[in-house]
């Protein structure tokens, strides 16, 4: 079939692409099927461990460190289960950017990461100190707000 309908510098080429193929940006279930796609151009006999062996060393690395230690040697298990880390991995992804970073909230009401809120009222704050608060002996000092 290739012989027929493919000139063999495209091959070549195909082949090539094939052997530095990565994920990259790409989704796990668009990797692989570009993955399958162009090991068919790929001149020599492919084994099923080789191809996970390949297929698992182009994974992102947040997918690579999870799957290859599962040492999975048939090509659709291998897949699956980057499909089921990718999905794990992706949900905490959206929820990082969603809540963004910790000084990046849109809106007037931006504080310093430690400003804290100071009361409305003129009084004096009265704070316990720290034995009291574990039952110890009580200290009477006042703090005034200036």
């Amino acid at each position: 079939f290739l012989d027929k309908y493919f000139l063999e510098s495209v091959r070549h080429v195909k082949e090539a692409e094939f052997m530095q193929l990565h994920q990259g940006g790409m989704s796990v279930s668009n990797y692989a099927m570009r993955f399958e796609h162009l090991a068919r151009f790929y001149l020599q006999a492919i084994f099923e461990a080789w191809k996970c062996r390949k297929f698992a060393k182009g994974l992102r690395q947040e997918l690579k460190r999870v799957v290859v230690p599962m040492a999975i040697t048939k090509f659709s298990a291998l897949v699956e289960k980057a499909k089921v880390v990718e999905r794990l991995e992706g949900g905490n992804r959206v929820m990082k950017t969603a809540k963004g970073p910790a000084g990046s909230k849109k809106g007037g009401d931006q504080r310093k990461p430690y400003d804290r809120p100071q009361p409305q009222q003129g009084g004096p704050v009265i704070r316990q100190p720290a034995d009291a608060a574990r039952g110890g002996k009580q200290g009477g000092g006042a703090t005034l707000r200036c």
